[in-house]
């Protein structure tokens, strides 16, 4: 969620957020009551005449300036709105001002603010603007700005003239804080290089939890919050967090996610420790340590670790166990425990709204009651008129749909017509229905403070909730109802048409492209892939073409584009594309001779793969192998050697070129050598030596251990004979240099040995708590096959799929569907695999469909539920199934090749 430097707002209140930092209280939040009215009517006019000259709309000045469409109309528009030189600067750039034009804005910029100090004063804010991002000192980080929820008041409230803004309630210690807390001081420490998140589901009290324990840190430290994930991606180049501790924000998580290449990664999340430690530009900087906190939920996580490939970067920073990630998990309600403090804070306090959460007359939780859970809900299923619940549901299926950034008037309004005429036909909505829906949305519930469906973005005046300008987002407690209520629903033509036309952005038309895409609904993925036309977006739109007959080279021309515009790995998926594309041998010689003259060296490897391939040509790609190593490319020693593996009669020559390239410093060869050795007969003695030397190698860059060195040797002595005592201790070593992995290694291997089975549970359970959730399924799948422990198991299955983990859900329906009268369950537990994206989820509930009496013909109605609600696998799934029924031959073909009908 975007919070602006200069006149932002909090995203989740209507409170001033942002502001820029130089002195107490943000001097880019002063209003303008002292301005030089004369000044601010010049600049505006100087500022309409740029765009004008430009020619572009409100929406592409918006887009290319990064700010909202409200935003930068206010600026060019109203004299009396409060600006901020920061985003002024922004808009002169997208408007691609002269120098002189430039200087002329900003100076009639501060004639409207003559008590603002000079932005040379201030110089780390200014970096900041320059790195889109919004900065706070410790002191100046309010509950507000952390956009914790404001907690609703309940009974007779008394409004008053200035609608105070209220302070959230005495913070209750909730069980986790402990270990959270010891998290962040460890990272403040420097002790720690982790991102700790904090993952519950909405209004469970993430960000407040969260925001304490920052605020712990006490003054002297800032805190940063990036505005999109390019602008945290940017922070390991941009130096903004070199030459003080800084606290990074990333509260909701999933907005600094995205497709490979595009969000945080593993790679993102290392490079940003690494930054903060040692140099940049050659010129040293004092070290700092970063402490890196943020919140998400289990839903969202689940969300962005599906088994699409374009999401592996995700998978692998939050799923796969590894050292860089630290969970805490935060549950829906309050424990005995912290119901007890509660109460005690009530005793000191008189809080009426810790004694009404703490009452909880709505059954909905201690935090959800505070946030207004209850009053949200009532307040969508109660509204008066039909378009007032369709406005409520316009904005939940735009999220449901991909569209994160905040929502448009233009945008709810076309999905709420939509919606309406899905129900009614052409007709036209009632006159004035919109100012009536949107009224009904942002009333504040239960006191002038409280709760709102829609939260208002742009702070607009009480009778300008529906103008154009304003943006809005949606109740998070409000957003995770219509989520799962409506995720069946069917997303007709005019929806897709809404997003299309009024999405924010780039990112937001990309998400509901692969949204149309995975429902069947080519047509609208296709239009949504080009008009976002971002690499990445150019890059699923190849992928998308390239598996419909008939579009080759509709597919060919996006993955050149998207390859043209920088994207970091389609290179590498559309040179073996092009290689299964008949008689285009001459095109795939060009094509990767023009990837290496570009720079692309790994791509030599693949080069010299095909060439060995082509007849008469294993001399050239020899050569182009011996030319890699000659130039110095990295890793070209051992491309080679992988190369001479594959030859027939070479494996001689295979071995040497490992030995060489690790004589050359290749470090990490060796643990390549050693695999390679131990598919060799006989060779034994010699693997074993080799994965030694891998644990404990040093130099030339590699680290005692290096990654995952003791864990493949562990692995190898278990599938040694008589080795298991070894294999043991091998995995304990490699848990205790913190090889995560290798707690679930040590599990499976204790699994495997009578009498061993709470030694086995404990490993497990290590494994689990070092956050490896493939080991929290493994477990569950261990429980089950041990002798009344029925119930364990189940509750196991149950806690891994509430922590996030892969397959888990399938594999819970598996059991269900061996315990006898479970069946309902088991259905819905694969109808919930496949709503969480599980890879196998569809062909498994396929085939248990089948087995059960009198359902086999709902197997094509599965598959069309796994469609809509976007299962990544379900369509080309249908397509294979339908291709095997008889008759069905032609409709296999006409999906393939369309997609499906609205």
């Amino acid at each position: 969620m975007d919070v602006y430097i200069g006149a932002g707002v909090c995203c989740r209140c209507n409170h001033r957020a942002g502001a820029e930092f130089g002195h107490k209280g943000g001097w880019e939040d002063v209003l303008m009551v002292q301005q030089d009215l004369a000044a601010a009517q010049q600049l505006c006019t100087l500022l309409a005449k740029f765009k004008e000259r430009r020619g572009l709309s409100f929406e592409k000045l918006a887009e290319r300036s990064l700010c909202s469409r409200g935003t930068a109309e206010n600026y060019i528009t109203k004299p009396g709105h409060s600006r901020g030189e920061g985003i002024l600067n922004s808009l002169l750039t997208a408007l691609e001002v002269t120098d002189d034009e430039r200087a002329e804005a900003v100076r009639l910029h501060r004639l409207t603010r003559p008590n603002t100090p000079d932005p040379a004063t201030v110089g780390w804010s200014v970096a900041a603007a320059e790195a889109d991002c919004t900065v706070w000192e410790m002191d100046e980080f309010t509950p507000a700005e952390a956009t914790v929820h404001p907690a609703i008041r309940r009974g007779r409230v008394v409004a008053n003239d200035h609608n105070d803004v209220m302070s959230p309630p005495a913070y209750v210690q909730r069980d986790h804080d402990t270990s959270l807390r010891a998290d962040v001081a460890a990272s403040a420490s420097g002790e720690l290089r982790a991102l700790v998140v904090l993952r519950g589901g909405p209004s469970t009290g993430k960000t407040r939890s969260l925001f304490e324990a920052v605020q712990a840190l006490g003054v002297g430290w800032a805190v940063v919050r990036p505005r999109s994930a390019s602008a945290l991606r940017g922070l390991v180049t941009s130096g903004l967090l070199y030459g003080r501790r800084c606290v990074l924000w990333l509260n909701e998580l999933q907005t600094f996610l995205g497709p490979n290449g595009t969000g945080l990664s593993l790679d993102v999340l290392r490079d940003l420790f690494t930054a903060t430690r040692h140099h940049n530009g050659g010129k040293p900087r004092s070290p700092h340590p970063i402490v890196m906190v943020g919140t998400l939920w289990a839903e969202k996580l689940r969300d962005a670790t599906t088994s699409a490939d374009h999401l592996s970067d995700n998978r692998d920073l939050l799923v796969n166990a590894n050292q860089w990630v630290h969970w805490h998990d935060i549950p829906r309600d309050f424990s005995p425990h912290e119901r007890q403090k509660a109460q005690a804070l009530v005793a000191s306090t008189g809080d009426a709204r810790l004694r009404a959460a703490l009452t909880n007359p709505d059954r909905v939780g201690f935090t959800q009651t505070l946030a207004g859970g209850h009053e949200l809900l009532q307040h969508y299923l109660t509204a008066p008129n039909p378009m007032d619940q369709l406005l409520l549901d316009a904005a939940g299926d735009a999220r449901r749909l991909g569209h994160t950034s905040p929502m448009s008037v233009s945008l709810l309004r076309a999905i709420a017509t939509a919606l309406w005429r899905e129900e009614r036909g052409q007709a036209t909505p009632p006159h004035g229905w919109f100012d009536t829906a949107i009224a009904h949305a942002t009333q504040p519930l239960r006191s002038t403070q409280g709760v709102q469906a829609l939260i208002p973005l742009d702070d607009p005046g009480p009778d300008d909730t529906a103008s154009e300008h304003v943006t809005y987002e949606l109740a998070d407690y409000l957003e995770q109802h219509l989520s799962l209520t409506r995720r069946t629903q069917p997303v007709v033509d005019a929806v897709w048409d809404a997003l299309h036309d009024h999405s924010a952005g780039p990112e937001d038309l990309f998400n509901a492209a692969i949204f149309a895409s995975a429902r069947g609904r080519f047509d609208h993925g296709e239009a949504l892939y080009r008009t976002a036309g971002t690499p990445e977006a150019l890059a699923e739109l190849a992928r998308l073409l390239a598996n419909r007959p008939g579009r080759e080279h509709d597919a060919e021309q996006a993955y050149r584009a998207a390859v043209a515009g920088g994207h970091p790995v389609v290179l590498y998926e559309f040179l073996p594309w092009l290689e299964q594309q008949p008689d285009r041998e001459g095109d795939i010689e060009q094509a990767y001779l023009d990837a290496i003259a570009r720079g692309e060296r790994p791509v030599r490897n693949l080069f010299a793969h095909w060439l060995s391939r082509q007849p008469g040509r294993v001399e050239d790609a020899e050569r182009l192998h011996l030319d890699g190593i000659a130039e110095g490319i990295p890793a070209a020693r051992i491309g080679f050697a992988k190369w001479l593996a594959t030859v027939p009669g070479r494996k001689a020559e295979a071995e040497q070129a490992y030995r060489d390239a690790i004589a050359d410093g290749d470090a990490d060869t060796l643990i390549m050598f050693a695999q390679w050795l131990s598919h060799q007969p006989g060779r034994e003695e010699e693997t074993e030596r080799v994965y030694r030397k891998a644990v404990t190698a040093d130099g030339s860059g590699a680290r005692p251990g290096f990654a995952g060195a003791r864990h493949a040797f562990a692995s190898w002595l278990a599938r040694q004979p008589g080795r298991k005592a070894e294999a043991e201790q091998a995995y304990r070593d490699a848990i205790a240099a913190e090889d995560l992995r290798a707690a679930e290694g040590l599990a499976k291997l204790l699994s495997r040995q009578p009498g061993r089975e709470k030694e086995t549970e404990q490993a497990y359970r290590d494994a689990i708590a070092a956050d490896d959730y493939d080991s929290a399924r493994l477990f569950a799948d261990w429980l089950s096959r041990q002798p009344g422990r029925e119930a364990e198991a189940e509750q196991a299955y149950r806690d891994a799929a509430a922590a996030g983990g892969l397959f888990v859900q399938s594999a819970f329906a598996d059991w269900l569907s061996r315990q006898p009268g479970r069946e309902a369950e088991a259905e819905q537990a694969y109808r919930d695999s496949i709503v969480g994206g599980e890879l196998l989820a569809v062909e498994a509930f396929r085939g248990w469909l089948e087995q059960q009496p009198g359902l086999e013909e709902e197997v094509e109605q599965a598959y069309r539920y796994a469609i809509a609600v976007g299962h990544p696998e379900a369509l080309s799934s249908f397509v294979k199934w339908l291709a095997v029924q008889p008759g069905r031959e032609h409709d296999a073909e006409q999906i393939a090749r369309r997609g499906l009908a609205d």
